[in-house]
């Protein structure tokens, strides 16, 4: 893990005022937004018919589904194949744009049989489909004489019920699907209010077959419906198809669905996902984040935010959240007081499993044992100092790395250290290292130490860092798995100080001068061998290079290594260094800067990152290893403006992007944006604070921090100050149903 990021103007702390600006409302969190009911007697009918036809559709498809399930696993098999010959039956979703079947849009629903075995359901195994269309608005008619008020519409409900093994309308179990409206507004699907009730059974276990040798029994269907994820809708339900095989970690015949053995998941929403802020640590305009107070990070195992923040009474502290604003709250007060603990300050947060139990590390100071690390399981007991050195244990140049299910790490004594949460080892004596190769270590362990710029990266069989070794100075460094340590002496005159480490598995790359040419990418193998790859010199006099792979670093694609430096000109530029021809090529002299603001990604066999031209500014930039291929993608900001891009991550086909923007020819301050990388398309996708000179400016504080499901990033919304906010990528594909 990086070390925070230190931002050297001066920026205001956790608790002061945020910077004046005008209070101006911001979306919901779930981004619905409130619509007068219509107060016209004749729409009411026409609203109810379309709820009734829409909620009816839903149940014919889900009936469909689950009779398939029960026909294809009841039916007796007459070549007595085994079990594990038979194909599974899908189910997929698709949105509907608007077209001549359905011209308001809608969903496609098809089922069909998983013949190739890959997972996918494929066109040509499509057995059934459904299409649910959106209602078309009727034209309007004459206006007529305003009449009396009309009562107010109902909501219209679906309550799903499971169903036991051994029901006489479900002898294997199911669901009962119930729909009606809300008639008593209490936002319960009463029995008075139900109009309709449909069975969703779970298939009985299939027979043997008939002829020749007896076949393998098969496995019951399973049906369930769960809650959705609170942070992602507030009204829906999902219901999982699958077969109860015992695929995975799943246990065969239990008659419970385990995660493994689902098969197909339909989503419904009655509303969009939700998105927002989902903090509000210092009440009011003033900022719960700030310079010292701005890391956080996602729990997939409990579905929570563990993350630092300020209020007015105890500081920056430690908080929990299930990603809505009123789950978010204070985990434990670290240092007592108006005083600040910083967790993650210098180390961020990261997680280990220990005993199937998730753990976060993090470093903090509780005011009387200066800043150590500390682990905590999500709970406020289980949340405890782990080092105990005498006065800081983690300063600003500590680093770790997660390796072998532990965090490795450097402490305020430059010393190598590893623990898995609950003890705490010198690197070279970790407990999966044995006893030879401890012997092996004890000479030089005392020898090896970590410098300001000390990097790790880990692969399959070990860990690769750089570091200080008594002997020999700032080198490079291998340590397998069981402990077999190997070093390199780059710089027989002074420091090689690798940097920009890319590991190859059985090799590694990276960038290190040799005393004589300068900064070149070498690659060392662990034989202890080593061969220098380049012979870069500047082109205005001939000199050795000092300035190679400082911002974009050194990336594979293909059989190519991308990265920058500075041959010619004041700024680096991007090359590419051919591993099959041995050739150094650089792909673009009029795009510089590469990476200067944000860390490069690699996505669609391309690499994607922030540099800037002559007739730019700063902007979205691409490479595919070719020097066509390497180009200004795209400008947020037209013309000499710059995007000032903050944050970026990868997302499917989609490249997540905060930046400063521009649309409709109006600035938009810095938000979250959406580029496709199939069609180059840019779109807006959440604006926290909106309207005309109003700027979120977010990742001012923190990084932009998230995966698939969801991303969260510090913002202004113009009321709460600088917050934490959730949103969705699943937006932006058909993942979900939103009725």
């Amino acid at each position: 893990m990086n070390n925070s990021s230190q931002l050297d103007d001066i920026r205001p702390i956790a608790g002061e005022p945020a910077n004046d600006s005008p209070i101006k409302p911001i979306p919901p969190l779930d981004g619905s937004i409130n619509v007068e009911q219509d107060e016209s007697n004749d729409k009411i009918p026409k609203k109810r018919i379309m709820l009734a036809i829409q909620t009816i559709s839903i149940i014919i498809a889900l009936i469909l589904s689950a009779y398939s399930f029960t026909i294809i696993d009841s039916l007796d098999d007459p070549t007595s194949k085994s079990g594990n010959d038979a194909t599974e039956v899908l189910v997929r979703t698709e949105g509907r744009e608007a077209d001549h079947i359905c011209t308001e849009g809608g969903a496609d629903i098809f089922i069909g049989n998983d013949s190739n075995r890959n997972g996918i359901l494929e066109e040509d195994e499509v057995t059934s489909t459904t299409r649910l269309c959106h209602g078309k608005e009727g034209l309007s008619g004459p206006q007529g004489a305003t009449g009396p008020n009309g009562i107010p519409g109902f909501d219209s409900l679906v309550n799903t019920t499971v169903i036991d093994y051994g029901n006489e309308s479900c002898m294997y179990g199911g669901l009962l699907i119930s729909v009606g409206l809300d008639l008593n507004d209490n936002d319960t699907l009463d029995a008075e209010e139900i109009t309709s009730s449909e069975f969703v059974c779970n298939g009985m276990i299939g027979a043997n077959g008939i002829n020749g040798a007896d076949g393998t029994s098969g496995h019951s269907a399973l049906v369930e419906r769960i809650d959705p994820p609170q942070h992602l809708c507030s009204n829906g339900f999902v219901i999982n198809f699958g077969v109860d095989n015992g695929n995975g970690d799943g246990v065969a015949d239990d008659e419970i669905m385990h995660d493994d053995e689902i098969v197909e998941s339909l989503k419904i929403c009655s509303e969009p996902l939700n998105f927002g802020p989902i903090s509000d640590f210092f009440v009011g305009v003033s900022d719960g984040y700030s310079s010292q107070c701005s890391e956080f990070a996602w729990s997939t195992t409990h579905s929570m935010v563990i993350t630092s923040g300020s209020d007015s009474a105890s500081g920056c502290e430690l908080w929990t959240s299930h990603g809505t604003s009123d789950t978010t709250q204070q985990l434990i007060d670290i240092n007592p007081g108006n005083a600040d603990s910083s967790p993650g300050l210098h180390l961020g947060f990261t997680s280990l499993t220990v005993n199937d139990e998730e753990l976060w590390l993090f470093d903090a100071n509780s005011g009387v044992n200066g800043r150590e690390l500390w682990t905590s399981n999500l709970s406020a007991s289980g949340t405890q100092q782990l080092t105990g050195y005498s006065g800081d244990g983690i300063i600003a140049d500590s680093v770790s790395i997660v390796w072998m299910n532990g965090l490795v790490f450097s402490d305020s004594n430059y010393d190598l250290m590893w623990t898995d949460g609950v003890s705490l080892y010198n690197l070279f004596d970790a407990p999966f290292i044995g006893l030879d190769a401890q012997i092996l270590l004890d000479p030089v362990q005392n020898k090896i130490s970590s410098h300001t710029s000390t990097t790790f990266v880990v692969d399959e069989s070990g860990i690769w860092f750089s570091g200080i070794h008594d002997d020999i100075g700032f080198e490079m460094h291998y340590l397998s798995n069981d402990g077999q340590l190997m070093s390199w002496n780059l710089n027989s005159f002074e420091d090689s100080s690798p940097n920009a480490i890319l590991s190859l598995g059985q090799s590694t790359i990276l960038v290190a001068d040799d005393g004589i040419n300068g900064r070149q990418l070498v690659e060392l193998q662990t034989d202890g061998s080593h061969s220098w790859l380049t012979s870069m010199t500047l082109q205005s006099n001939g000199n050795p290079p000092t300035n190679v792979g400082e911002n974009l670093g050194l990336n594979l694609l293909a059989n190519k290594i991308i990265f920058d430096a500075q041959i010619s000109g004041v700024d680096p530029t991007v090359w590419s260094y051919d591993l099959l021809s041995n050739t150094v090529t650089e792909l673009s002299s009029l795009m510089v800067a590469p990476s200067e603001r944000v860390e490069p990604v690699i996505l669609d066999n391309r690499i994607w990152f922030d540099c800037i031209t002559g007739s730019t500014a700063e902007e979205l930039c691409v490479s595919d290893g070719t020097t066509t291929g390497t180009k200004v993608i795209h400008e947020f900001q037209p013309g000499m403006n710059s995007a000032e891009i903050r944050g970026m991550m990868a997302t499917d086909n989609h490249l997540l992007i905060i930046a400063n923007g521009e649309e409709g020819g109006l600035d938009t301050g810095h938000c979250l944006w959406s580029f496709d990388v199939t069609t180059l398309q840019a779109k807006l996708v959440y604006d926290p604070w909106t309207g005309i000179g109003n700027n979120s400016d977010a990742t001012n504080y923190g990084d932009l921090v998230g995966n698939n499901e969801l991303v969260m990033f510090v913002a202004d919304d113009g009321i709460s100050g600088h917050e934490l906010h959730l949103w969705s990528p699943l937006t932006l594909n058909d993942e979900w149903l939103i009725w």
